[in-house]
């Protein structure tokens, strides 16, 4: 996933740079990411759920 793979970048840079202040924001953008990956994930398993639903729902009704 592209988002996981932009954290994990942030992160590299952030362990790459000496300024305190650019560590601070390259892991708060690496967290940023993380929860964005969380996110999508999370939703993309709610619409397989639903969608998974629906076609076992339709062989209880119509048996054949």
């Amino acid at each position: 996933m592209r988002t996981e793979r932009m954290a994990y970048a942030c992160v590299k840079l952030a362990e790459a740079v000496n300024d305190p202040y650019d560590k601070v924001v390259l892991l708060n953008m690496a967290e940023a990411w993380r929860r964005l990956a969380d996110y999508v994930e999370r939703q993309q398993n709610e619409v397989g759920n639903i969608s998974g639903a629906g076609s076992s729902s339709d062989q209880d009704v119509n048996p054949a």
